[in-house]
Protein backbone atom coordinates (compact mmCIF):
# COMPACT_ATOMS: atom_id res chain seq x y z
CA UNK A 1 0.00 0.00 0.00
CA UNK A 2 1.28 3.14 -0.79
CA UNK A 3 2.40 5.70 1.63
CA UNK A 4 1.54 9.83 1.24
CA UNK A 5 5.33 10.09 0.36
CA UNK A 6 5.02 7.33 -2.80
CA UNK A 7 1.77 9.32 -3.92
CA UNK A 8 3.35 12.62 -3.53
CA UNK A 9 6.47 10.97 -5.97
CA UNK A 10 3.65 10.11 -8.37
CA UNK A 11 2.03 13.42 -8.59
CA UNK A 12 5.75 15.26 -9.06
CA UNK A 13 6.57 12.77 -11.45
CA UNK A 14 3.43 13.00 -13.62
CA UNK A 15 3.11 17.05 -13.38
CA UNK A 16 6.27 18.58 -12.68
CA UNK A 17 5.00 21.45 -10.37
CA UNK A 18 6.51 24.08 -7.27
CA UNK A 19 3.69 23.54 -4.72
CA UNK A 20 4.88 22.74 -1.50
CA UNK A 21 4.61 19.31 0.29
CA UNK A 22 2.46 20.87 3.18
CA UNK A 23 0.38 21.97 0.19
CA UNK A 24 -0.49 18.96 -1.61
CA UNK A 25 -0.52 16.90 1.41
CA UNK A 26 -3.45 19.38 2.15
CA UNK A 27 -5.31 18.51 -0.78
CA UNK A 28 -4.44 14.85 -0.62
CA UNK A 29 -6.51 15.18 2.62
CA UNK A 30 -9.68 16.77 1.11
CA UNK A 31 -9.55 14.73 -1.95
CA UNK A 32 -9.61 12.21 0.96
CA UNK A 33 -12.16 13.19 2.92
CA UNK A 34 -14.45 13.86 0.44
CA UNK A 35 -14.88 11.00 -1.19
CA UNK A 36 -15.34 9.46 2.47
CA UNK A 37 -18.45 11.98 2.59
CA UNK A 38 -19.80 10.50 -0.51
CA UNK A 39 -19.08 6.85 -0.47
CA UNK A 40 -19.93 6.03 3.55
CA UNK A 41 -17.66 3.58 4.36
CA UNK A 42 -19.31 1.57 7.41
CA UNK A 43 -17.21 1.31 11.05
CA UNK A 44 -17.10 -2.10 12.99
CA UNK A 45 -19.61 -1.61 15.42
CA UNK A 46 -18.90 -0.07 18.76
CA UNK A 47 -19.92 -1.06 22.03
CA UNK A 48 -19.18 0.68 25.80
CA UNK A 49 -21.37 -0.70 28.73
CA UNK A 50 -23.30 2.13 30.99
CA UNK A 51 -21.97 3.78 33.74
CA UNK A 52 -23.78 4.75 36.89
CA UNK A 53 -24.22 8.63 37.10
CA UNK A 54 -22.42 9.04 33.34
CA UNK A 55 -24.98 10.01 30.52
CA UNK A 56 -21.96 11.71 28.24
CA UNK A 57 -19.66 9.08 26.82
CA UNK A 58 -17.00 10.10 23.89
CA UNK A 59 -17.68 8.82 20.53
CA UNK A 60 -14.24 7.00 18.35
CA UNK A 61 -11.94 8.80 16.94
CA UNK A 62 -12.86 8.06 13.38
CA UNK A 63 -16.53 8.44 13.77
CA UNK A 64 -18.55 10.85 12.07
CA UNK A 65 -20.93 11.96 14.22
CA UNK A 66 -23.45 12.59 11.52
CA UNK A 67 -22.67 9.66 10.36
CA UNK A 68 -24.53 7.30 13.32
CA UNK A 69 -26.84 5.34 11.78
CA UNK A 70 -28.22 3.41 14.59
CA UNK A 71 -27.24 3.25 18.43
CA UNK A 72 -29.14 0.15 20.05
CA UNK A 73 -29.37 -0.27 23.94
CA UNK A 74 -29.25 -3.23 26.01
CA UNK A 75 -33.09 -4.11 27.69
CA UNK A 76 -31.75 -4.86 31.19
CA UNK A 77 -27.49 -5.34 31.78
CA UNK A 78 -26.47 -9.29 30.96
CA UNK A 79 -29.61 -9.67 29.10
CA UNK A 80 -28.12 -9.94 25.91
CA UNK A 81 -31.53 -8.41 24.12
CA UNK A 82 -31.33 -4.54 22.85
CA UNK A 83 -34.01 -2.26 21.83
CA UNK A 84 -33.41 0.74 19.04
CA UNK A 85 -32.14 4.38 21.06
CA UNK A 86 -34.08 6.84 19.53
CA UNK A 87 -32.16 9.80 18.57
CA UNK A 88 -33.34 13.27 19.46
CA UNK A 89 -31.36 16.55 17.98
CA UNK A 90 -29.76 19.46 20.53
CA UNK A 91 -32.29 21.92 18.73
CA UNK A 92 -35.28 20.15 19.77
CA UNK A 93 -38.25 21.63 21.04
CA UNK A 94 -40.07 18.46 21.88
CA UNK A 95 -40.66 17.91 25.60
CA UNK A 96 -38.95 15.01 26.74
CA UNK A 97 -39.78 12.67 29.89
CA UNK A 98 -37.12 12.11 32.41
CA UNK A 99 -37.09 8.60 32.15
CA UNK A 100 -37.88 8.77 28.17
CA UNK A 101 -34.89 6.41 26.27
CA UNK A 102 -32.96 8.44 23.78
CA UNK A 103 -29.74 9.81 22.65
CA UNK A 104 -28.25 13.08 21.22
CA UNK A 105 -25.20 14.79 20.46
CA UNK A 106 -23.47 16.78 22.56
CA UNK A 107 -21.96 20.54 21.46
CA UNK A 108 -18.48 18.57 21.91
CA UNK A 109 -19.66 15.21 19.84
CA UNK A 110 -20.07 12.94 22.93
CA UNK A 111 -23.18 11.02 22.60
CA UNK A 112 -25.73 11.79 25.09
CA UNK A 113 -27.87 8.96 26.56
CA UNK A 114 -30.62 9.00 28.63
CA UNK A 115 -31.79 8.49 30.99
CA UNK A 116 -29.03 9.01 33.24
CA UNK A 117 -28.17 5.53 34.59
CA UNK A 118 -28.52 4.30 38.05
CA UNK A 119 -27.13 1.94 40.19
CA UNK A 120 -29.76 -0.41 38.63
CA UNK A 121 -29.61 0.33 34.81
CA UNK A 122 -25.74 0.77 34.77
CA UNK A 123 -23.76 -1.97 33.01
CA UNK A 124 -26.31 -2.13 30.03
CA UNK A 125 -24.17 -2.46 26.74
CA UNK A 126 -24.63 0.20 23.87
CA UNK A 127 -24.05 -0.55 20.08
CA UNK A 128 -23.45 2.33 17.99
CA UNK A 129 -23.25 1.89 13.76
CA UNK A 130 -21.70 4.57 12.26
CA UNK A 131 -19.66 5.27 8.74
CA UNK A 132 -16.12 6.38 9.64
CA UNK A 133 -14.36 9.31 8.79
CA UNK A 134 -10.62 8.16 7.23
CA UNK A 135 -7.03 9.65 9.62
CA UNK A 136 -6.11 12.79 8.23
CA UNK A 137 -3.20 13.53 6.21
CA UNK A 138 -0.34 15.19 7.42
CA UNK A 139 2.82 16.05 6.13
CA UNK A 140 4.39 15.73 9.36
CA UNK A 141 3.78 11.57 8.41
CA UNK A 142 4.74 11.26 5.23
CA UNK A 143 5.15 7.26 5.85
CA UNK A 144 1.48 7.09 6.79
CA UNK A 145 -0.51 5.22 4.56
CA UNK A 146 -4.28 6.53 3.23
CA UNK A 147 -7.35 4.52 4.70
CA UNK A 148 -8.42 4.99 1.19
CA UNK A 149 -8.44 1.57 -0.78
CA UNK A 150 -5.25 0.60 -2.19
CA UNK A 151 -6.50 -0.07 -5.52
CA UNK A 152 -7.88 3.35 -5.46
CA UNK A 153 -5.13 5.52 -4.56
CA UNK A 154 -4.94 6.78 -8.01
CA UNK A 155 -7.94 9.01 -7.01
CA UNK A 156 -5.92 10.56 -4.22
CA UNK A 157 -3.35 11.60 -7.23
CA UNK A 158 -5.87 12.78 -9.92
CA UNK A 159 -7.60 15.05 -6.95
CA UNK A 160 -4.28 16.66 -6.33
CA UNK A 161 -3.27 16.75 -10.00
CA UNK A 162 -6.74 18.89 -10.76
CA UNK A 163 -6.20 21.06 -7.86
CA UNK A 164 -2.36 21.95 -8.93
CA UNK A 165 -3.84 22.71 -13.16
CA UNK A 166 -6.51 24.27 -11.26
CA UNK A 167 -4.43 26.64 -9.16
CA UNK A 168 -2.19 27.24 -11.82
CA UNK A 169 -4.64 28.30 -14.53
CA UNK A 170 -4.10 25.08 -16.80
CA UNK A 171 -7.48 24.67 -17.78
CA UNK A 172 -7.42 21.74 -20.38
CA UNK A 173 -4.79 20.16 -17.95
CA UNK A 174 -7.64 20.48 -15.02
CA UNK A 175 -10.76 19.28 -17.28
CA UNK A 176 -8.63 16.45 -18.35
CA UNK A 177 -7.28 14.98 -14.59
CA UNK A 178 -11.01 15.78 -13.54
CA UNK A 179 -12.74 13.35 -16.33
CA UNK A 180 -9.92 10.36 -15.36
CA UNK A 181 -10.91 11.41 -11.70
CA UNK A 182 -14.42 10.61 -12.55
CA UNK A 183 -14.44 7.97 -14.85
CA UNK A 184 -12.39 6.15 -11.75
CA UNK A 185 -14.42 7.89 -9.08
CA UNK A 186 -18.01 6.38 -10.49
CA UNK A 187 -16.06 2.83 -10.86
CA UNK A 188 -15.39 3.20 -7.09
CA UNK A 189 -19.00 4.14 -6.35
CA UNK A 190 -19.97 1.47 -8.24
CA UNK A 191 -18.07 -1.21 -6.38
CA UNK A 192 -19.44 0.25 -2.93
CA UNK A 193 -23.11 -0.28 -3.95
CA UNK A 194 -22.59 -4.16 -4.05
CA UNK A 195 -20.69 -3.93 -0.65
CA UNK A 196 -22.29 -4.59 2.95
CA UNK A 197 -20.03 -5.53 5.66
CA UNK A 198 -20.95 -8.00 8.27
CA UNK A 199 -19.81 -7.81 11.59
CA UNK A 200 -20.19 -10.81 14.15
CA UNK A 201 -18.65 -9.57 17.12
CA UNK A 202 -18.32 -6.21 18.24
CA UNK A 203 -15.30 -4.39 19.39
CA UNK A 204 -15.45 -2.60 22.91
CA UNK A 205 -12.58 0.44 21.84
CA UNK A 206 -13.28 2.56 25.67
CA UNK A 207 -9.90 2.60 27.45
CA UNK A 208 -9.82 0.34 30.82
CA UNK A 209 -8.43 0.95 34.19
CA UNK A 210 -7.74 -2.23 36.27
CA UNK A 211 -11.35 -3.88 34.57
CA UNK A 212 -13.13 -1.50 34.76
CA UNK A 213 -14.44 1.26 32.44
CA UNK A 214 -12.84 5.00 32.57
CA UNK A 215 -15.27 7.32 31.47
CA UNK A 216 -14.15 10.96 31.66
CA UNK A 217 -16.41 13.04 33.42
CA UNK A 218 -18.41 15.84 32.36
CA UNK A 219 -18.76 19.16 34.78
CA UNK A 220 -20.54 21.49 31.85
CA UNK A 221 -23.54 20.78 30.07
CA UNK A 222 -23.72 22.64 26.76
CA UNK A 223 -27.76 22.56 26.57
CA UNK A 224 -30.41 23.16 29.65
CA UNK A 225 -33.46 21.10 27.61
CA UNK A 226 -31.71 17.75 28.93
CA UNK A 227 -34.47 16.29 31.65
CA UNK A 228 -32.81 16.55 35.02
CA UNK A 229 -30.12 18.64 34.12
CA UNK A 230 -30.08 22.53 34.92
Amino acid sequence: MATIQELLNTIDTTYRNTYSVAQKVEWMDTVQRQIFQTVRHEAEPYIFPTVEGMSFYPLPDDCDPMGIKQVTIEKSPGSGTYRDLRFVPVESNERLDATEEFYSIAANQDLYINPIPTEETAGRQIYVIYNKRPKPLSPNTLNQRPDLEEDFHELLVLGVLERIARARGEIDDKNMFAGDFNLLFKEYKNMYKQVKPEYTQMIDNLPRRRGHVHVKRRHSVPYSWIPGID
